[in-house]
Order: structure tokens, then sequence, then C-alpha cells
């Protein structure tokens, strides 16, 4: 791949990328830009090797999701207080954006179709009709699939009622 090449590549993905991302990680900028920057730094070394995929964009989302979900296990065991989350970000304490990547991280131990389903709908605000479209389904069969996906995610995270509100 030539350098204009990598340059055009990059101007037509960074913008969807790091919108994916940012939606992902609820705004969070250091965040955000930091997993942009592994991913592209993951794709030079690998599309240096191997050849350029298809569709650079969704292999750059793909890599992305995958230091999201890295970046998600190594906290989960690190106290939430202790998670620097830039919590001035869009109004929200840090509590809110840990949770909100808490869930992501959830989200991603469902299987493929039903993690995918729920950040089409959730994370990309896609509508049920353009995710009929985009998977070849009915809208029904895709409000069915939301219903099981909601309930695996449900059954995955701490029940808040049960202990005040409070996530120990």
């Amino acid at each position: 791949m030539t350098e204009q090449q990598w340059l055009k590549m990059y101007r037509e993905t960074v913008h969807p990328l790091y919108g994916y991302m940012a939606r992902r990680t609820r705004g969070n900028r250091e965040l955000t830009e930091d997993i942009v920057q592994e991913s592209y730094l993951r794709a030079l070394d690998d599309w240096n090797r191997k050849a350029v995929p298809d569709s650079p964009l969704a292999w750059l989302k793909r890599v992305a999701r995958n230091i999201l979900i890295d970046y998600l296990r190594q906290k989960r065991w690190v106290s939430k207080g202790d998670l620097d989350l830039n919590p001035d970000s869009a109004n929200q304490t840090s509590e809110d954006q840990f949770e909100s990547l808490e869930i992501f991280l959830a989200i991603s131990t469902l299987g493929r179709k039903k993690a995918r389903i729920l950040e089409a709908f959730y994370y990309d605000g896609k509508s049920v009709r353009e995710i009929a479209n985009e998977m070849a389904i009915s809208e029904r069969a895709v409000e069915g699939q939301l219903r099981r996906a909601r309930q695996s995610l449900k059954s995955l995270l701490p029940d808040s009622k049960t202990n005040g509100g409070k996530n120990e």
C-alpha cells in the first residue's frame, strides 16, 4: 500500500471509525482516540504483511471493538473509583460511564447475532426497519431478536433493584 493509498483510506475511514467508537465509549474522548489510534497502528502492521481487506472500515471497526473489549476486561477488576473515564465529558459521572462500558462489555459476551442487533439499535441508532433491511429479515423478526437479546443481556447484568441502585 502506497502512502497516497494509505492517506486516502485514512481520510475515508477516520470519521466513521471515530463516531463508531465514540458511541460505544459514551463520548469518552481520550479512550476513543486511543482506540482509534491503536486500530490504525494494527492496520499498518497487518496490512503491510498481508493484503488490505476488501472493506477496510469493517476491519477497523472489528479491531477497535476488540480493543475496547480487551480494555474493559482488564478494567473489570479495578474498582469504579480507580477508573479515569473523564467525568467531565457530556456531563456524565465516571460511574455513569463505567456502567455504560460495563453494559457494552456484557453485550460483547452475548453471541455475535445478539450483540450485533443490540449495537445496531442502541449504539448506532438504527430503526427496526433499517436493521431488518440490512439483515434481510422481517421487522417482526428483528423485534423478536431484540426482545431475546435484551432478556439475555438483563440476565448478565446485576439487578440494581436488589441493592438500592448500587452495583457492588
